[in-house]
C-alpha cells in the first residue's frame, strides 16, 4: 500500500518540514587604511546581509587589537581618527547645539535597514561595535568629542527606536538584548556622566524592558562566564552605571520604579558573585551614602523584599573561580545591611522612643488625684503590650523575623545592632518569632541562641527610656522593660533547666546570661528610682513591679546555690560566674535571695584553702579564683552568721587569716581592694583595730606580712598559725585586751610625765603582747626568728599610721625582754618611727592631708568636720510613700478577678486597706468585700486558699466591732497586708510564725502591735534568717505609723519595754546592717511628721541625745563610708526633731540642754544650712 499524500499538496512539491536554522561565522579582512575601512562599512541598500556582517566583524577585530594594551597602536589609532573625522556630518566635529547631525551614518543606516528586514545578526553586531568604539573613544582626551557626537547620535529619534525594538525583543534573543545594554551603558558612563541627563530624558526608550531583562538570566548546569554575560548581568550593570552618573532628582524618579527595583534583587542569590558585589557597592556608594538624595527614595530601594532577599547572601558560598582576596559575599552583604539598618540616614532606621511603643504618649496629662488613686492602672496603656507590640520599624521587625541569628555570627550581629539602634523591636521580635525555644539540649543551634540571647540581653538600656533629654513623665510599659531585660523565650521553667542541666556548657551558658540580665535590671531599677522623676511614688511602683517581673521570670534562689554547689572545682570560670550571679541576687534582689538557708562558710573556706595552697599555675586561675573569692566575701557580708574565726575540719587557719595569707601570697598586679575592704571591715566589727577617722586598719600587718614574704631568709609562713592564735584570741574576747591596753595607758601614765589618756593602738598588739611567752617557751627557733623580723616592723608601721608610740614601746620593751633568753634575737633594738610603704600607699592616693588622723604621741582622735544634709535631702533620704493609701475603686474591681489575681496582684491588699478609710460608709463596704472575697477563696483550688481565707476572716472579725465608730487602726490594717503576702509562699521564713499567730484566735488586740515578741525575742523557724524577718517587720511598722493614735502603741509602756525603745536598742547591733538601720530612721523620720510626734520622741524617749550618741559612734567612719553618711544622717535628723517638736515644753523639760545641744545645727534659722543634697546619700 503506498504512502499516503496530504491534501492540498502534491507528492513532488516543497517539503513542510521546518529548515534547520545554520549559524555561520562571519568573515573578516585585516583593515590598513580608513579607506578600506569606509568601503568595508558603506551602506547599500541592495547589499545583501553577509556583507554588513564582514564589515562589521572586520571593525570588531580592529577594535579589538586597539583595546589590547601589548603593543604599539599609533598606526590603527591613526587609521581610527581618519576614519572618524571622514565619517563625521560635513567631516568635522559638531558642538552639542548642532542637532539632526549623525555620525557614522553608514552604520546607523545598516542598522535600521536589518531592523527592518529583522537581520537580527546585524542588528547584535551594531550595538557590539558601538560599543567597543566608546569604550576605545573614552581612553583618548583628543577622540572624546567623536564620542559625545555618537553618544548624541544614538539619542536621535530613529536611534532610539532602534535600541527600544532591541531591548525589547524576545527573551531568547539576548544575543541583541546584551550588547544593546552593553552600549547603552557605555553612552551613560562616556565623559564622566556627560550623556546621562538626556539618556535618562529618553528613558521611554532606553529603559525599555529593563525590569524584563533584569530577570533573563544565565541557563546551564555551568557557572556564568564573565566575558560572556547574561542579559541580566549587563542591564543590572547599566542601571547601576544610571545611578552613578545620574542627579538626585533623577535618582529618586529611577528608584520610584518599583518594578525595576525588585527585578535587581530577585535574583541575588543566584548572581555570580562579582555581580554581587557590584550591587551591593553600587547601592552602598550611589544611594545610601549620597546625601542628596532623598530619605524617602532611599526606603524605596530598601524597602523590606529588597532586605530579605540581601541577608538571603548569608548562606552564600565563595566559588573555586572567585578572587580568593576579595571580600567573601557573606562579608559584602553583612557590612550593607549593618550601614542600611543603623544608619538613619539610609532610610530605613527611623526614629524610635525607646522603650515606649507606637501611638504612646509618655508626657501624657494624667490627673494627680487619679495617679494617687489608681497608681498605674490609671495610665490605661500600661498592661496592653503583652502579647502585641506596635513598633515604628516595621521594615526592620519583618527584616528580623527572616534572619537566623543562631546559625550565624554575622546574623547575630547584625539581629543585634538593629536592637541597639531600636530597643522597641526587642518585645517585638520575641514576642512574634515563635520559631525556636531556648529548651536546653547541647547542639551547635542550641549553643547559637543562648548567644544571640546574651548579645540581646548585654544591650544598655536606652537613656531616660527614651529619645528624650529627660525621663517622661509616666514610667514606660514593664512588659516591654523586663522583655528587654529577660527575653520571652527564658521563661522560669526553662532557665531552671538549663541551670540543672548535666552539661556544665549548658549551665555556664545560662549563668552567665542570668549575671547580664541581673545588671541589667539594677540598672533599670536605678532608673526608676532617679531622684529627678516628678511622680517619684508612679515609678516606684513600676519599680516594684519590675522586681517582681523579673522574680517571676528567673530562677528562684535554692536553684541558684544549687547550680553553683554543683560546679566542679577545676572549672573555675564557671565557679566565678556562678558566684557572681549569688552576689548579685543578695545586692539587687535581696527580697528573694535572703529568703534562703544559704551557709557561705564551707565555700568560702574551699575558696581560701584552694588559694592558701598555690594549686593554681596559671595566673588568669589565680585571678579568677580570686574573683570567686571575692564575690564569697560579699555574699557573707550578708550572713552574720559567717564564722570567720572559727577553723573548720581539715583546716589549720582561720577563714580571716587564710584571707590574710591570700591577699600577703598573691601575685604582683593583681588587684585586692576588695579583699582588703572586707579584712578591714571584719577587723573594726571584731575590735581588732582601732575605728577612728583615718586608721588604716590592718594595713601595717600586711605591709610587714609582705615585707617578709620578699625575703629570702626565713619565711612569713612560720607564723601563720602565732597569728592566727592571736587573732582569733582578740575576736573572740576582745573586752580582755581593751582592758589590758587600759592597764598598759594606766602603767605609762603613772610612769612617766606624757599624757596618753584616750591613746589609741590595735587591740591585737596587745594580743600579740599577751601570747608572747607561749612562743618563747616553746623556743622554736624559726618561729622567734621570723618574729624578731616581724614584730619590730609591725610595731614601726603602726607608729607611722598614727598609733601611741609611747604605749607601743612599752609593748616592745616587754617583748625584748622575753628575747633576753631566746634562741633567736629581735632585728632592732628600738622602734622605728619612720617607715615608709612599700606595697601599700600611705597616707592613701588621693588623700590631702598629709599627716595621719591621730595625734603620733598621744594618738588620740585628731577632730574632723562634719557635712551637712539639708532637709529635702533628708526628705528623699527616709521619706517613703504611703503603704496604705486607699482606693476607693477596689470595692468593684475585685468582683470579676480570679482568685490567683486577687491574691497576687494585690486587690486583696487593696480592699484590705480601706479599712482605715476615714469613711464610714467606705469601711462598711469594705468588710462586706472582704468577707464575699474570704468566701470565694476558699471555695476555689488556690493551693494555700485556708491561710488566705483565715487571715481575711480574722481581720474582718477585728474590724466588725470598730469600724463603727473609727477607722481600724494602722499597724492592724498594715499587718495584715504584710502578712498577706506571707501566707501565701509557704517558703517565706515567717510562716511558721504567722500562722501561730492567726492560730491564736479569731480576734486580734489591737492595743498591740502583732508579732512584736515573736521577732524581736525569738529565734529564726529557719536557718539564720532573723534580719530577713526583722526587714519584714520594719517595713509592716513604717506602713503601721500613720497617726498620732498610731504612735501611742508604739510608745505605750509594755512588759519588756515600750516599742520604740526596744527598736533603737536594735541599731546598737553590730551585726545590723546599713539598711535595716534605714528602716529604724524612716519610723522615726515618721514619728516627726505625725503631730507632737517629735516632742514625744524627745520628751518620753530622749531621742535627741540618742542621735547624738550615734552620730558621735558615726564620726569614725573614713570618708565616703556608710558611717560617715549615716553619721550626717543622725545629725539631719536630730535637726529636724528639734525644729518640729514643741520647744517650749521641750526646753522646760530638759531645762534648756536640748536647746544648747541643737544650737549648733541652725536652730536660729529653723532649718539646716544646705551643704549636700540627699540625692548624694544612698541609704539602700
Amino acid at each position: 500500500m503506498g504512502k499516503r499524500v496530504p491534501l492540498g499538496q502534491e507528492a513532488d512539491g516543497p517539503s513542510r518540514k521546518r529548515q534547520k536554522i545554520i549559524h555561520e561565522a562571519p568573515t573578516h579582512e585585516e583593515i590598513h587604511t580608513s579607506r578600506q575601512l569606509m568601503q568595508l562599512l558603506s551602506f547599500d541598500l541592495h547589499q545583501d546581509a553577509v556583507r554588513a556582517r564582514h564589515g562589521l566583524q572586520s571593525l570588531k577585530v580592529f577594535l579589538d587589537a586597539l583595546l589590547r594594551p601589548d603593543r604599539d597602536q599609533a598606526d590603527r589609532l591613526a587609521i581610527l581618527k581618519e576614519y572618524l573625522q571622514s565619517a563625521g556630518p560635513e567631516g568635522r566635529f559638531q558642538t552639542e547645539s548642532d542637532e539632526g547631525q549623525v555620525y557614522l551614518p553608514d552604520i546607523m543606516q545598516m542598522w535600521s535597514h536589518a531592523s527592518t528586514n529583522g537581520t537580527e545578526n546585524v542588528m547584535s553586531a551594531v550595538p557590539v561595535v558601538l560599543a567597543l568604539l566608546l569604550r576605545l573613544l573614552s581612553q583618548s582626551l583628543d577622540l572624546v568629542p567623536f564620542g559625545l557626537g555618537i553618544c548624541r547620535t544614538l539619542l536621535q529619534k530613529r536611534q532610539l527606536e532602534l535600541i527600544s525594538r532591541n531591548l525589547s525583543g524576545e527573551k531568547s534573543k539576548t544575543f541583541i538584548i546584551s550588547p544593546t545594554l552593553r552600549m547603552l551603558t557605555e553612552v551613560i558612563s562616556f565623559d564622566g556622566g556627560a550623556i546621562a541627563k538626556p539618556l535618562f530624558r529618553a528613558r521611554a526608550s532606553t529603559f525599555k524592558s529593563l525590569s524584563r531583562n533584569m530577570l533573563i538570566v544565565h541557563i546551564g548546569d555551568e557557572a556564568e562566564d564573565e566575558k560572556r554575560p547574561s542579559a541580566r548581568t549587563t542591564a543590572v550593570l547599566f542601571f547601576l552605571s544610571t545611578l552613578k552618573f545620574l542627579h538626585p532628582e533623577a535618582k529618586k524618579e529611577l528608584l520610584s520604579q518599583r518594578d525595576v527595583v525588585a527585578a535587581l534583587t530577585r535574583e541575588i542569590k543566584n548572581d555570580p558573585t562579582h555581580l554581587t558585589s557590584a550591587i551591593l557597592n553600587g547601592l552602598r556608594d550611589n544611594v545610601m551614602l549620597d546625601d542628596k538624595v532623598p530619605r524617602e527614595a532611599k526606603a524605596n530601594m530598601l524597602n523590606v523584599s529588597t532586605l530579605v532577599r540581601i541577608s538571603s547572601l548569608y548562606q552564600a558560598r565563595q566559588g573555586a573561580s572567585d578572587d580568593s582576596t576579595a571580600a567573601s559575599i557573606p562579608d559584602v552583604a553583612h557590612n550593607f545591611l549593618t550601614m542600611a539598618c543603623t544608619n538613619p540616614s539610609c532610610g530605613v532606621l527611623r526614629q524610635d522612643s525607646g522603650l515606649y511603643p507606637r501611638d504612646v504618649d509618655p508626657n501624657a496629662a494624667i490627673p494627680g488625684a487619679e495617679l494617687d488613686e489608681l497608681g498605674l492602672e490609671a495610665i490605661v496603656w500600661m498592661n496592653k503590650f503583652k502579647t502585641e507590640v506596635p513598633v515604628r520599624n516595621s521594615v526592620l521587625s519583618n527584616l528580623l523575623q527572616n534572619l537566623r541569628p543562631w546559625a550565624s555570627i554575622k546574623q547575630n550581629e547584625l539581629a543585634t545592632s538593629i536592637f541597639r539602634v531600636a530597643p522597641e523591636l526587642v518585645a517585638n521580635y520575641f514576642i512574634t518569632t515563635k520559631s525556636f525555644t531556648f529548651e536546653p539540649k547541647l547542639s551547635a543551634t542550641w549553643m547559637g541562641y543562648a548567644a544571640f540571647l546574651f548579645n540581646t540581653v548585654s544591650l544598655p538600656i536606652p537613656d531616660y527610656f527614651c529619645r528624650g533629654p529627660s525621663f517622661p513623665q509616666l514610667p514606660p510599659p514593664t512588659s516591654l522593660v523586663i522583655d528587654n531585660i529577660l527575653p520571652l523565650p527564658m521563661n522560669q521553667k526553662v532557665m531552671v533547666r538549663c541551670l540543672t542541666n548535666k552539661s556544665n556548657l549548658i549551665s555556664f551558658f545560662a549563668t552567665r546570661i542570668l549575671v547580664v540580665a541581673i545588671e541589667k535590671l539594677d540598672t533599670a531599677v536605678r532608673m526608676h528610682q532617679d531622684p529627678s522623676h516628678a511622680n517619684r511614688a508612679l515609678w516606684g511602683e513600676a519599680a516594684r513591679r519590675l522586681v517582681d517581673e523579673f522574680c517571676q521570670r528567673s530562677p528562684g534562689i535554692k536553684d541558684i546555690i544549687n547550680a553553683y554547689r554543683s560546679v566542679p572545682e577545676q572549672d573555675i570560670l564557671h565557679r566565678e560566674a556562678a558566684s557572681r550571679l549569688l552576689r548579685l541576687c543578695y545586692e539587687v534582689i535581696p527580697q528573694v535571695a535572703l529568703i534562703a538557708k544559704f551557709d557561705v562558710s564551707p565555700l568560702l573556706e574551699i575558696a581560701l584553702g584552694r588559694l592558701a595552697k598555690q594549686e593554681l599555675e596559671d595566673p588568669r586561675d589565680f585571678a579568677l579564683s580570686l574573683k570567686e573569692l571575692e564575690n564569697l566575701l560579699a555574699i557573707a557580708g550578708y550572713s552574720p552568721g559567717m564564722r570567720w574565726f572559727s577553723a573548720s575540719e581539715g583546716l589549720t587557719l582561720s577563714p580571716f587569716t587564710l584571707l590574710l595569707k591570700v591577699c600577703v601570697d598573691a601575685p604582683r598586679g593583681v588587684s585586692l581592694d576588695e579583699i582588703r575592704q572586707v579584712l578591714n571591715f571584719v577587723a573594726v566589727e571584731q575590735q581588732l583595730v582601732p575605728a577612728p577617722t583615718g586608721h588604716p586598719g590592718l594595713l601595717p600587718l600586711l605591709e610587714t606580712l609582705q615585707g617578709l614574704d620578699q625575703k629570702k631568709t626565713g619565711s612569713v609562713a612560720h607564723i601563720w598559725s602565732f597569728l592566727d592564735n592571736c587573732l582569733t584570741r582578740c575576736a573572740t574576747t576582745p573586752i580582755k585586751y581593751i582592758e589590758l591596753m587600759k592597764d598598759l595607758i594606766q602603767d605609762v601614765t603613772e610612769g612617766s610625765d606624757k599624757d596618753v589618756v584616750g591613746a589609741v593602738i590595735s587591740p591585737v598588739t596587745v594580743a600579740i603582747l599577751e601570747q608572747m611567752p607561749f612562743v618563747v617557751n616553746a623556743a622554736d627557733p624559726d618561729v622567734l626568728g621570723v618574729l624578731g623580723r616581724f614584730l619590730p616592723k609591725f610595731l614601726g608601721f603602726s607608729v607611722t599610721v598614727g598609733e601611741c608610740k609611747p604605749l607601743l614601746d612599752v609593748i616592745y620593751s616587754k617583748i625584748s625582754e622575753l628575747y633576753k633568753d631566746a634562741p633567736a634575737k629581735l632585728s632592732h633594738r628600738r622602734i622605728s618611727d619612720r617607715l615608709a610603704f612599700q606595697y601599700s600607699p600611705w597616707p592613701p592616693a588621693g588623700d590631702t592631708t598629709a599627716q595621719p588622723a591621730n595625734d603620733p604621741v598621744t594618738g588620740r582622735e585628731s577632730k574632723t568636720s562634719e557635712t551637712d544634709i539639708n532637709e529635702e535631702g533628708l526628705r528623699r533620704i527616709l521619706e517613703v510613700p504611703d503603704g496604705l493609701t486607699t482606693d476607693n475603686s477596689a470595692l468593684v474591681k475585685w468582683t470579676n478577678k480570679t482568685v490567683d489575681e486577687l491574691i497576687d496582684e494585690g486587690y486583696a491588699i487593696s480592699l484590705v486597706t480601706l479599712l482605715a478609710s476615714g469613711h464610714t460608709s467606705i469601711r462598711k463596704e469594705a468588710l462586706v468585700n472582704i468577707l464575699k472575697m474570704a468566701a470565694k477563696i476558699r471555695q476555689s483550688e488556690y493551693e494555700e486558699k485556708e491561710q488566705v481565707w483565715l487571715l481575711l476572716s480574722e481581720i474582718a472579725e477585728t474590724a466588725r466591732g470598730h469600724i463603727e465608730t473609727d477607722p481600724l487602726p494602722s499597724p492592724a490594717v498594715a499587718f495584715a497586708c504584710h502578712a498577706l503576702s506571707v501566707v501565701r509562699d509557704p517558703l517565706s521564713t515567717l510562716y511558721p510564725k504567722v500562722n501561730q499567730f492567726l492560730a491564736r484566735g479569731p480576734v486580734w488586740n489591737l492595743d498591740r502591735l502583732p508579732l512584736v515578741d515573736e521577732v524581736l525575742l525569738e529565734d529564726p523557724e529557719v536557718g539564720d534568717s532573723f534580719y530577713a524577718q526583722l526587714n519584714w517587720f520594719l517595713q509592716y511598722l513604717v506602713d503601721g505609723l500613720r497617726t498620732p493614735r498610731d504612735l501611742e502603741l508604739f510608745h505605750k509602756r509594755r512588759a519588756r519595754g515600750p516599742v520604740l525603745e526596744r527598736l533603737l536598742s536594735l541599731v546598737s547591733n553590730p551585726y545590723m546592717r546599713l539598711p535595716l538601720r534605714t528602716q529604724v530612721l524612716r519610723i522615726l523620720y515618721r514619728a516627726t511628721v505625725i503631730e507632737g510626734g517629735s516632742t514625744t520622741l524627745t520628751t518620753r524617749f530622749g531621742v535627741v541625745s540618742w542621735l547624738e550618741a550615734q552620730g558621735k559612734a558615726c564620726a569614725g567612719g573614713a570618708k565616703g563610708s556608710d558611717e560617715e553618711r549615716l553619721g550626717m544622717i543622725y545629725k539631719a535628723l536630730r535637726a529636724r526633731v528639734w525644729r518640729t517638736c514643741d520647744r517650749e515644753r521641750v526646753g522646760v523639760w530638759s531645762k534648756g540642754g536640748i536647746e544648747e545641744l541643737c544650737g549648733e545645727v541652725g536652730t536660729k534659722s529653723g532649718g539646716v544650712e544646705p551643704k549636700l543634697d540627699g540625692a548624694d546619700v544612698v541609704m539602700g
